[in-house]
């Protein structure tokens, strides 16, 4: 979805814009190829390593480029950055393909590899440390949410009742501890739904999306671009409510909202995109991970 991403994203080449899930740098080259030589794409990821090697992928456009190792909910730590200065955001959220091809990483059940499933190897807990100490109340609600297990309580039970045996230690340990619960024809993505939610947990990574739309308000001038690719039910669920509830009046009087919420009436946002846009049967072709991509723009408002 690139050709949308920087259809929609780029309204002025002079701008700064801010790529928050760069990865190994494919979007934010097609955003410096845009750029006019005054115009900057700040690109932010918790992964060092995917950092790095997007710095060298943008190496011909080291002027346009300004790298930030951490979480997009940091833009307030970002050297050069100030609110209503964003001409555009991009968040593609999830998981980089190289993370899943990492093999030590722990993010596929491709590879016998410890439980690591961090973003940011320098921050938060293991997957593992994760999976043997959170409690089965959360292990459901995490498995039903980030998961669409409907009925988890099966998998809960093994999983807890197998720690308590032996501890689990690597995706192995946890994929052959619940495998025979799946039908056999379709227990690989089972088990990738199994992963994806413990990932999910283990990075806090609907905390942060709801964390930062807010933020990429604030730091979006009139008329900046706020674009998000979701790829889990969860993450679009989210956005779509933001975008929605910022973009119209509550219909109460200016002073009853302000003491009942202490917020403004004026909407803040203009939805550019009346419903999530989807790849197309080319693109799903060529990456199948693109099935599950829900785009969705916003665009920022006068101040009131």
């Amino acid at each position: 979805m690139a050709d949308e991403v920087i259809e929609y994203l780029i309204t002025d080449p002079s701008g700064f814009y801010v790529d928050g899930t760069c990865g190994l740098g494919g979007h934010a080259e097609r955003i410096a190829e845009k750029l006019s030589q005054d115009g900057k794409v700040f690109i932010i990821d918790r992964d060092v390593e995917m950092l790095k090697r997007a710095e060298k992928r943008l190496k011909n456009y080291a002027g346009n480029v300004v790298a930030h190792h951490g979480s997009y909910d940091e833009l307030r730590r970002i050297r050069g950055l100030s609110e209503g200065l964003l001409a555009g955001i991009l968040l593609d959220l999830g998981i980089c393909s190289a993370q899943l091809d990492a093999s030590e990483r722990g993010f596929s059940y491709r590879f016998e590899s410890p439980l690591d499933m961090r973003f940011d190897r320098n921050s938060t807990i293991t997957a593992e440390e994760y999976i043997n100490t959170v409690s089965r109340e959360e292990l459901r609600e995490v498995l039903h949410s980030f998961g669409d297990f409907t009925r988890p309580d099966k998998l809960v039970d093994r999983i807890v009742d197998t720690r308590q045996r032996t501890p689990l230690r690597t995706v192995g340990d946890l994929v052959s501890c619940v495998e025979d619960l799946f039908p056999r024809k379709t227990v690989n993505k089972h088990v990738a739904r199994l992963l994806q939610s413990i990932r999910i947990a283990v990075n806090g990574e609907l905390e942060k999306l709801d964390r930062v739309l807010p933020l990429a308000v604030s730091y979006l001038r009139p008329g900046g671009r706020l674009v998000v690719i979701s790829y889990h039910s969860q993450e679009d669920r989210r956005v779509k409510r933001f975008i929605r509830n910022s973009s119209r009046s509550s219909g109460l009087p200016p002073e009853v909202e302000v003491c009942m919420k202490g917020k403004s009436t004026d909407p803040v946002l203009r939805p550019v995109t009346k419903k999530a846009v989807k790849a197309t049967a080319e693109e799903i072709e060529g990456n199948p991970r693109a099935r599950s991509a829900r785009l969705r723009v916003a665009e920022r408002l006068s101040y009131s």
